[in-house]
């Protein structure tokens, strides 16, 4: 596999993508979105979330090949 002068624009997605799946599960901010007034279903829509934002990321690094 080729050093591509661009592969740095989709590390810096991915490390990106991994600093605010951190920043959302395991940081203070969890108790603020897990609260009791919060519907049961928030965590799954925030892996949903996060899942796309990955699709989408790695659907768009195979466009630029």
């Amino acid at each position: 596999m080729a050093f591509r002068p661009d592969s740095g624009r989709n590390l810096d997605s991915v490390v990106l993508l991994f600093l605010f799946g951190l920043f959302l599960f395991f940081s203070p901010f969890t108790f603020w979105w897990a609260g009791a007034a919060n519907v049961w279903y928030l965590p799954y829509l925030l892996w949903l979330g996060l899942i796309g934002l990955i699709v989408w990321a790695v659907r768009r690094s195979h466009h630029d090949l």
